[in-house]
């Protein structure tokens, strides 16, 4: 969800959606192979979310397939996935619940738990075991510790700040405390750190500085955290560049490796703006959202890279990003105006467009089967 529909975003009250279908559902006439599942935020407020299926290699998509299997639509604001044994868990942040359904079939079994609630405002569910994970929260002060398996809360970590993305390092968990802007517009405050938690444990073990508004965070292929700071650019007034830090795990230090300048002739004056930091399998090569366009970063130079840039059709909205694992091909979302639905498109590692698809309102998550 981006600035422009979370300015408005209070507490949200639970939303309790049933998964029982309208008519009954075959839970076997329905079968997803591999592919890509891209999660269609929809409109704050209009409960449009969707769910997108691309079958990489006949290079055809299927729209809205949760509500075609289950008769409801996801609900307001379909925030991440993750997807583990079989099982894809939807989290859908202002209905303030998470969906588990069949990562095949896309069918929720109503004969099981198969839907949780209680958060504040959930964002990101990091899975730690089949049997435990994380859930990090935009208003709660803290992680939220569930049991994936039973679809239940078993404890909770408080922080102190709100939480956002999440990698593992080891036994340890990063977390980016993005933003206290949504709980007081008013405030001047950002936050400008990445906490630890010891998951062996259930602890914060660390905080790091780093630049303001975390948003983003990767592991490369030395165990370093590389942390992507927005520098709450949007409000140049008490903002700043966005830049580019590198965490070293033994010492829980961060060190500035790059700081993005603006637009225009890299004008002091003007903030740049710089999102969805990602990496690609071998750990070597980032890619991120940068003055709107796709640039490529290279850890070991510390250098952008001058003749990769992929930039948006003139109406385009470069919102989101990802990188398949193993061809290395980059997936690019493009919202358009936030009010028509979205096109996909799949790059080659060089940056040569092979492939687009239409998807939902506002094309955001995606995730490989």
């Amino acid at each position: 969800m981006k600035r422009s529909a979370l300015f408005l975003l209070g507490v949200a009250a639970a939303m309790l959606m049933s998964c029982n279908p309208v008519k009954p559902v075959d839970p076997h006439a329905f079968n997803i192979g591999s592919g890509m599942f891209v999660l269609n935020e929809g409109n704050y407020q209009f409960s449009n979310g969707s769910l997108t299926f691309y079958d990489i290699q006949a290079d055809t998509v299927a729209n809205n397939l949760f509500y075609k299997v289950n008769n409801i639509p996801i609900g307001d604001v379909a925030q991440s996935m993750a997807m583990v044994d079989g099982m894809l868990y939807i989290v859908v942040n202002n209905s303030n619940y998470i969906y588990k359904v069949n990562a095949n079939t896309l069918y929720c079994d109503t004969t099981s738990t198969y839907g949780m609630g209680d958060f504040y405002s959930p964002r990101e569910m990091h899975f730690v075991a089949p049997d435990k994970a994380y859930v990090s929260d935009l208003i709660a002060t803290g992680l939220w510790i569930v049991n994936p398996k039973e679809m239940t809360h078993c404890g909770y970590i408080e922080t102190g700040k709100h939480t956002e993305k999440m990698v593992q390092v080891g036994n340890e968990l990063y977390v980016s405390n993005w933003s206290y802007y949504y709980m007081d517009p008013n405030s001047h405050e950002s936050y400008n750190t990445v906490q630890v938690i010891d998951v062996n444990n259930d602890v914060m073990v660390a905080e790091i500085e780093v630049g303001k508004e975390p948003n983003t965070m990767v592991v490369d292929k030395n165990g370093h955290v590389w942390v992507l700071c927005e520098g709450r650019s949007w409000e140049d007034e008490f903002g700043e560049n966005p830049t580019l830090w590198e965490i070293n795990p033994m010492l829980k230090t961060a060190e500035l490796r790059y700081e993005f300048k603006g637009p225009y002739d890299f004008d002091d004056d003007i903030k740049g703006t710089a999102s969805s930091l990602k990496i690609n399998s071998t750990g070597d090569q980032m890619y991120l959202i940068y003055n709107e366009d796709v640039r490529r970063f290279d850890p070991a130079t510390l250098s952008l890279s001058e003749t990769f840039r992929i930039t948006p059709e003139p109406q385009g909205l470069f919102y989101n990003l990802a990188v398949e694992p193993t061809t290395g091909d980059l997936y690019v979302a493009d919202a358009k105006n936030y009010m028509m639905n979205g096109t996909v498109y799949r790059y080659s590692n060089d940056g040569v467009l092979l492939a687009s698809f239409k998807a939902g309102l506002i094309p955001s998550a995606m995730l490989f089967k």
